[in-house]
């Protein structure tokens, strides 16, 4: 094997294999000629070291970085845009950091599901009072307004965190043998946890994303046709710095006229046309439709995928409720504390309706297989308060300052509806829709009603669990639930 190699695998002689130091347009040529050449991919990058295609020199990889980016973009100019063969863009992968954003842009930043981000906790980090993101594009009087609204919330969160720490500190002393440093740790994120409702949507976090260049371009071509300013901005700067590692895979990315005018277009065909009137509804999750027949459905594709029968052939074997009962017992048997169930679940499908607070929201937003709306931040719905708050005197407190920002909010939304979000604190309530199979409901349920997670989000998956056995009780046995309720999930 050519030597020169073993500067960018991890080995030469081996079918399991890394590839290092070469740019990450590079990095997807070689693996576009999996599709184009008969030859294995080292046998390839011998070739482009002999300077046929790349002129990547082995001696001096850093040095010879530029040259073989050139090659590259060549190569990416031909396959990618001229032959549209874009799926060559997805072994591009791309690592952005945006910091001091807005957490109300942050969730447009995570709305690509192809993508894995870190964003700073509200529960493990405090936010500082004098923080706020105030570039949104928003005409000085309403700024004013957004500003002192959004800082009078910051003063309150922060006036209030020592406070809450302390009384929880009486409320919930350390227990013999825990370790003094850990309980105060405990004590902190728990207050965090309490407070975090009041926090405005215009303050800021930061985001870690890895994406590759595919579905990045197609992200910042939402992102550039964002209502508003701010994600506009984040976009052409994620465009700026992307372009750096692979410029032609970014070449052509545009913001989407079919995105951007969605909102008008409906908004005009709308027009008189109205909701049924009617009652609010203000369940806290409601189960608005799942797949017929469930169970049939559920055991009819296990032997799909078990056996390779048909789909015919094996609904009718299910016809039986008995007997698809026990088929599907049996496919639910023996999972372990770590095992994912099985793909066949994600045959049921099940829709859902959630008023939660925003802050929970933003948590289960997060399951990449979830098919969630993404709602306007407003006050239509109303706030929670946790009840720890209430327990701890601290309630009045905090009803007071989410009640202040209420008229705030009706001023700015009044000319500016989308800029009006970012004074909306996190504890206020924003109704959306999801759609999950049964596999992620397993997963979100499980993961999002574990003891040390947030309350609010603690409740919705409690709710979505309880809808899920209630229309399909065999699952009861199942799904592992935790229901109970904890005076101090941290402890």
């Amino acid at each position: 094997m050519d030597p020169r190699l073993a500067a960018y695998v991890t080995n030469t002689d081996r079918d399991v294999f890394a590839l290092r130091n070469l740019p990450e347009e590079v990095v997807a040529v070689l693996f576009a000629y999996y599709s184009r050449s008969r030859e294995d991919l080292r046998t390839n990058l011998a070739r482009l070291l002999d300077d046929d295609e790349l002129d990547v020199v082995a001696a001096a990889p850093g040095a010879a970085l530029g040259t073989a980016k050139d090659k590259a973009r060549a190569f990416h100019q031909k396959w990618v845009v001229g032959y549209g063969h874009s799926s060559v863009a997805e072994h591009a992968v791309l690592h952005l950091a945006v910091e001091r954003c807005s957490v109300l842009a942050a969730k447009a930043l995570e709305e690509a599901r192809l993508g894995a981000y870190t964003e700073k906790s509200t529960r493990y980090v405090r936010f500082d009072e004098g923080t706020l993101v105030t570039d949104i594009g928003l005409a000085p009087p309403l700024a004013r307004e957004y500003e002192a609204a959004a800082r009078a919330l910051l003063g309150t969160y922060t006036g209030l965190a020592d406070r809450v720490e302390a009384a929880l500190a009486l409320r919930h002393p350390a227990e013999p043998g825990v370790n003094p440093k850990a309980h105060a740790a405990s004590l902190r994120t728990h207050a965090c946890d309490l407070l975090r409702g009041l926090l405005p949507a215009g303050v800021p976090t930061n985001v870690g994303m890895t994406l590759n260049a595919r579905a990045l371009e197609h992200h910042i071509g939402r992102l550039l046709g964002s209502p508003l300013h701010e994600v506009r901005c984040i976009g052409r700067g994620l465009l700026a710095e992307g372009s750096v590692i692979v410029p032609t895979l970014l070449k052509y990315t545009a913001p989407s006229a079919h995105r951007t005018g969605a909102y008008d277009r409906v908004k005009r065909a709308h027009g008189a046309l109205h909701a049924a009137p009617g009652p609010r509804e203000d369940a806290l999750v409601r189960l608005v439709d799942l797949s017929d027949a469930p169970l049939r459905t559920l055991a009819t594709a296990v032997q799909c995928e078990l056996f390779g029968a048909s789909w015919d052939r094996a609904w009718h074997a299910a016809h039986d409720a008995d007997h698809a009962l026990e088929l599907v017992r049996a496919y639910l048997m023996e999972r372990g504390p770590h095992d994912a169930p099985l793909r066949a679940l994600e045959q049921v499908q099940f829709r859902f309706e959630v008023c939660c607070d925003y802050g929970a929201w933003r948590d289960l937003q997060r399951h990449r297989m979830l098919s969630a709306t993404t709602p306007r931040l407003g006050v239509a719905d109303g706030y929670g308060v946790p009840e720890d708050l209430d327990a701890l005197g601290f309630g009045d407190e905090v009803r007071a300052a989410l009640d202040a920002v209420v008229p705030t909010h009706r001023l700015i939304a009044a000319e500016a509806p989308w800029e009006a979000q970012y004074v909306v604190p996190l504890a206020f309530r924003v109704r959306w829709m999801f759609q999950a199979n049964l596999r992620e409901l397993f997963h979100l349920t499980e993961l999002r009603s574990a003891r040390q997670g947030h309350e609010a989000y603690r409740r919705v998956a409690q709710a979505v669990a309880k809808a899920v056995t209630g229309a399909c009780p065999w699952l009861e046995p199942h799904l592992r639930v935790d229901h109970a309720s904890y005076p101090f999930a941290r402890h």
